[in-house]
């Protein structure tokens, strides 16, 4: 990512020591936890959000950098309790929380983190980000109670898998890049289409994370290859051949999600029908779409570095491996 952030190295420096300092806490079971996953080589996308379009808009202060850590943090609480539903074992190529030190202190630390940025909102006392950040979480939450009443279903349209990314992943880009203009004093009507190019990018991002999880390889990615056929996770290219696959191949995805376990011939399998049918090509085609939507968003916005960056940001989304 360091193109597009080479502008803001300084700041990017400065967020490893704010978020050191912002979780602070008298339980050092609970630091070591969330220093664990924090430092796990995430890959900042959503503070890098926070901090480009609050310069954007012309933010001359220092308080982007705690809200990008902020917004690390309930992150980092997302993937928590992520990891205890979906039983994960591998993030990020290091064993998960729940692995470690099992899934109590997982639930109870991502609560922790939430609590933690809602203190921290609460004693800037800006209502304008405080009032969009409680929004998101909330979405989060549903996102999450959508994607387990969907697990497994097969009848899980594009509009279901839209909304599930929408509210699990996408909120919290379009949050990011909105905390930038509300910083900046810009206009509802600016604020408005920050949101929603980080809306959309994080709907491109969400989908090629769907993509890589049948193209890519472990190593590269940081977990396993083929775990969201395993967890019952019915993503877009998996949809896409269940509409538009021959009665023979659309059966035996259907009978894959009746078996006690999934075994890696079964999405070997799978992962051929997808291809040869256009899956993944058919999902590559949305994330294109999205990002194109994303980045005409940006057009009110005049020429700029940052501006600049953005952009480039966007196109990384279409060519990133992990």
């Amino acid at each position: 990512m360091s193109g597009f952030t080479k502008i803001i190295q300084k700041d990017l420096d400065k967020l490893e020591s704010s978020i050191d300092e912002l979780m602070s806490t008298r339980v050092n079971y609970i630091k070591d936890i969330v220093t664990y996953i924090i430092k796990s080589g995430g890959k900042r996308v959503r503070p890098v959000l926070v901090m480009l379009c609050s310069k954007l808009c012309g933010y001359k202060g220092k308080k982007h950098v705690a809200y990008a850590a902020i917004i690390e943090f309930i992150h980092t609480a997302t993937l928590l309790h992520d990891d205890v539903v979906d039983n994960a074992k591998t993030r990020r190529g290091l064993s998960t929380v729940n692995t470690v030190w099992g899934n109590e202190p997982s639930v109870l630390v991502g609560d922790f983190l939430y609590s933690r940025s809602f203190e921290l909102m609460s004693r800037d006392g800006n209502n304008e980000i405080l009032k969009t950040i409680s929004q998101v979480t909330t979405a989060l939450s549903e996102g999450e109670i959508l994607e387990i009443v969907k697990t497994a279903d097969v009848g899980t349209t594009e509009k279901d898998y839209y909304e599930i990314i929408g509210n699990k992943t996408a909120v919290l880009f379009g949050a990011a890049c909105e905390i930038g203009a509300i910083l900046g004093e810009r206009s509802q009507g600016e604020r408005k289409a920050l949101r929603n190019f980080g809306y959309n990018l994080g709907i491109a991002f969400q989908l090629m994370d769907d993509v890589l999880d049948y193209t890519s390889f472990n190593h590269v990615l940081g977990k396993r290859v083929g775990t969201d056929l395993k967890e019952g996770k019915v993503t877009l290219p998996l949809i896409y051949i269940l509409n538009n696959s021959n009665e023979k191949d659309r059966a035996y995805i259907e009978s894959i999600f009746d078996k006690q376990k999934i075994t890696q011939r079964d999405f070997d399998r799978v992962r051929k029908i997808i291809e040869k049918n256009g899956g993944i090509a058919y999902a590559m085609d949305a994330t294109e779409k999205h990002l194109d939507k994303a980045k005409k968003y940006l057009d009110m916005f005049p020429a700029s570095h940052y501006k600049t960056a953005l952009l480039e940001l966007a196109d990384y989304m279409l060519k990133r491996e992990m």
